[in-house]
C-alpha cells in the first residue's frame, strides 16, 4: 500500500505513482487471458501471473520481472523449437508447471524446456518432460533451481542428450533438491563459480555432476547413482565435496568420482560404493579425502603417478575388490593425518596396546594391484589361482614396499558402513589349485631368502 505521503511527495517532486503490482489469472472461467503469451504482454514489472490448471501450447519470453505461477500444475507444451521458456529480465520466478517438447539441438542450439540469460531468478517446483536440456543459465549469476523434477531423452544415447542443468558463466547459482534423470550431464556447472549443488537425485546418466573450471563450488548431500560416472570434477580449485554418494556408476568408464586436475579440496563424508572404480586422482594436487566409505566398488581407489601429495584419513575401506590400484609410481601420498589412519577390513594386525590403531603399519596395494597399474588387463586374472599364490607371497615376504603404506590403520571403522545390496562377490573358497600356487610361491620366496644370507 503507497501511503498518502509518499503520493504527495511524488506529486510535489514532479516524479510519477508507481503502479501497484497486479495480478492477472490465465485460463477458466472469467480468466483475463486464455493463454499465457498475451498475459506477460499486458503485465507490467513486478505483476503476478497465475495460471490455472490445462494444457498451453505456446512458447514464452519473459522479457520484464514477473512471477508466473501454476494452480494444479498445468502443462506447458513448447512448439519444438527452441526453448520454451526464455527469461532475460532479473529476478522473476517461474513455479509449479509441467514443461514438455522442448527443440532437439537441431540447429546446434542449447534448447531447453527453461533458459535463463538473467540474474537472480527463481525456477522451482516445475517438472520438465522429454526436454533436450532442461534449465540453462548462461552469462547470468546468483539463480536458484530448486525442486524441480527433470526428464531426459531416455532413448536416446548419451550424445544425442542435453544436459540436465547447464550454468554457463553463471556463478553464485544454487541447484538444490532436484531429480533428474535420463540427461547427458545430470548438472554441469562451467565457468560457473562459487556455485552450491545440495540435495540433488541424479541418475541415469553419462556424469552425474560435471564441474569444470568452477573453482569454490559447494556439492553436498547429494545422490549420484546409476551412471556412468557419479562425477567429474576437472580443472577446478578448492571444491568442497560433504556427505554425497556415488552408488553403482558403472558405465564404460565406470567411476564414482574423478578428480582430474583439481587442486586444494575436500571430500568428505561421502558413501562411495558398488563402482567400477569409486575414485579415480589425475593430476590432482594436495586434495583431502576424509571420513569418507568407500565399499563393495571393484577398486576403491585409482591414483595416477600425477596425482600428489593428497591425503587420506578416517575413511573405511570395506570388501571393495582392491583397496588402491597405481597407474606409475606413487607421488608423495599420505595415508595418515595426525596420526589417524584409515580402516581396511583386509587388515590383519593387532592393537596389543589398546589405543585403536594397528601395531603393524597397513600396505593398501598389493603385487597384483602393482601389476595392474602397469597392465590394466591383468585385472581379468584378479582371482585367479595365481594372483591368489602372488598375493600371499607377497604378504609372507615381510617386505612391504614403503610407498603406499597406511602406518597407522584405525582397528575399528569409525562408522558402520551401511549395506546397500549391491555386493556382486562370492565369499572366497581357495581351491587346491590356489593353495598348490600359494605354496610354490612361498617357496620360491623361501629360495630367495637363503640364496641372499
Amino acid at each position: 500500500m503507497i501511503s498518502r505521503f509518499a503520493i504527495l511527495a511524488a506529486v510535489l517532486l514532479g516524479g510519477s505513482v508507481p503502479a501497484a503490482a497486479r495480478t492477472w489469472t490465465v485460463g477458466g472461467p472469467d480468466a483475463d487471458f486464455p493463454l499465457i503469451a498475451p498475459a506477460i504482454a499486458a503485465a507490467t514489472a513486478g505483476d503476478t501471473i497465475r495460471v490455472r490448471t490445462g494444457v498451453y501450447r505456446e512458447d514464452l519470453r519473459i522479457e520484464k520481472t514477473l512471477t508466473i505461477v501454476a494452480d494444479g500444475r498445468p502443462i506447458l507444451f513448447g512448439t519444438g523449437l527452441g526453448s520454451v521458456v526464455v527469461i532475460t529480465a532479473p529476478e522473476s520466478e517461474l513455479r509449479g508447471f509441467a514443461i514438455e517438447q522442448s527443440g532437439i539441438g537441431q540447429s546446434n542450439a542449447m534448447d531447453a524446456a527453461v533458459q535463463i540469460q538473467s540474474d537472480r531468478n527463481l525456477i522451482i517446483g516445475n517438472r520438465l518432460r522429454r526436454v533436450f536440456y532442461g534449465i540453462v543459465v548462461s552469462d547470468a549469476r546468483g539463480n536458484r533451481i530448486a525442486d524441480n523434477q527433470i526428464e531426459g531423452l531416455h532413448d536416446l544415447p548419451f550424445g544425442r542428450r542435453g544436459d540436465g542443468i547447464y550454468l554457463y558463466r553463471a556463478p553464485d547459482t544454487v541447484v538444490e533438491r532436484n531429480r533428474i534423470s535420463g540427461e547427458r550431464d545430470g548438472i554441469y556447472f562451467q565457468y560457473a563459480s562459487r556455485g552450491r549443488a545440495l540435495d540433488n537425485l541424479v541418475s541415469d546418466s553419462r556424469y552425474g555432476l560435471h564441474d569444470m573450471f568452477s573453482d569454490d563450488a559447494v556439492i553436498a548431500r547429494n545422490r549420484f547413482e546409476n551412471s556412468a560416472v557419479g562425477a567429474n570434477i576437472m580443472n577446478s580449485r578448492r571444491i568442497t565435496l560433504d556427505a554425497n554418494r556415488f552408488g553403482n556408476n558403472r558405465g564404460i568408464p565406470g567411476v564414482g568420482v574423478t578428480l582430474k586436475d583439481c587442486d586444494d579440496s575436500t571430500v568428505r563424508n561421502g558413501t562411495i560404493d558398488g563402482n567400477a572404480r569409486g575414485l579415480l586422482l589425475d593430476g590432482s594436487t594436495n586434495n583431502r579425502f576424509l571420513d569418507n566409505v568407500f565399499s563393495g566398488n571393484d577398486t576403491a581407489a585409482t591414483l595416477f603417478s600425477s596425482a600428489e601429495r593428497n591425503v587420506f584419513s578416517g575413511n573405511q575401506f570395506i570388501e571393495n575388490w582392491s583397496d588402491l590400484v597405481l597407474s606409475g609410481a606413487d607421488s608423495g601420498t599420505r595415508w595418515s593425518l595426525d596420526g589417524r589412519g584409515n580402516f581396511w577390513s583386509r587388515y590383519r594386525g593387532f592393537d596389543f596396546d589398546g589405543d585403536g590403531v594397528g601395531d603393524s603399519p597397513h600396505p593398501i596395494a598389493g603385487a597384483f594391484e602393482r601389476i595392474e597399474g602397469a597392465n590394466p588387463a591383468a585385472r581379468m586374472f584378479l582371482r585367479s589361482p595365481a594372483a591368489t599364490g602372488l598375493e600371499l607371497a607377497f604378504r609372507l615376504s615381510g617386505r612391504p614396499s614403503p610407498d603406499s603404506i597406511d602406518g597407522r590403520p584405525l582397528m575399528t571403522a569409525p562408522i558402520v558402513a551401511k549395506n546397500h545390496g549391491n555386493s556382486r562377490r562370492a565369499a572366497a573358497t581357495p581351491s587346491i589349485i590356489a593353495i598348490v600356487g600359494a605354496l610354490v610361491a612361498c617357496a620360491v620366496v623361501a629360495h630367495r631368502g637363503s640364496a641372499h644370507a
